[in-house]
């Protein structure tokens, strides 16, 4: 069930205008959101995969997450937080400062306050401190599962 949860948060995510299908466009944007830019051929073959040339339903989506999941199972934890932690810290100094969040809650629709900023770096931190490294990063983020 937890699975499903997360497949539909997922699908939502990348259905941005919320019709219920996920368009070679959107798909494109979240996957280059994401860090991934994508080719149009790349495109073509995921939509090819999900057996359409235009679009992805939901239950196309659960099919190919499902497989993105059992090819995924030898990646290594650890380089997918890293590669999570990365998605946060724009200028790569090795902290998520309120700039980088602001950005990369933005590249997902999400709109915060400077305060809303600082409330969620001061939770994280668990101090004034006004940067999130990477270990506490990995302390959220384990502590959310």
């Amino acid at each position: 069930m937890a699975e499903e949860s997360n497949f539909r948060e997922a699908f939502q995510l990348f259905d941005q205008d919320q019709d219920g299908v996920v368009s070679a466009a959107e798909l494109k944007r979240m996957m280059k959101s994401m860090g991934n830019e994508l080719t149009e051929q790349e495109v073509r073959d995921i939509l090819k995969e999900a057996g359409s040339t235009t679009s992805i339903g939901y239950g196309a989506f659960c099919r190919l997450m499902g497989a993105g999941i059992k090819q995924s199972r030898d990646v290594d934890p650890e380089d997918e937080m890293r590669d999570a932690f990365k998605l946060f810290d724009h200028d790569g100094d090795g902290q998520i400062s309120p700039k980088d969040m602001v950005k990369a809650l933005a590249q997902f629709g999400v709109t915060l306050t400077d305060s809303d900023v600082d409330k969620l770096i001061a939770e994280a931190t668990l101090s004034q401190d006004r940067n999130v490294s990477y270990e506490v990063f990995k302390r959220v983020m384990t502590a959310a599962r």
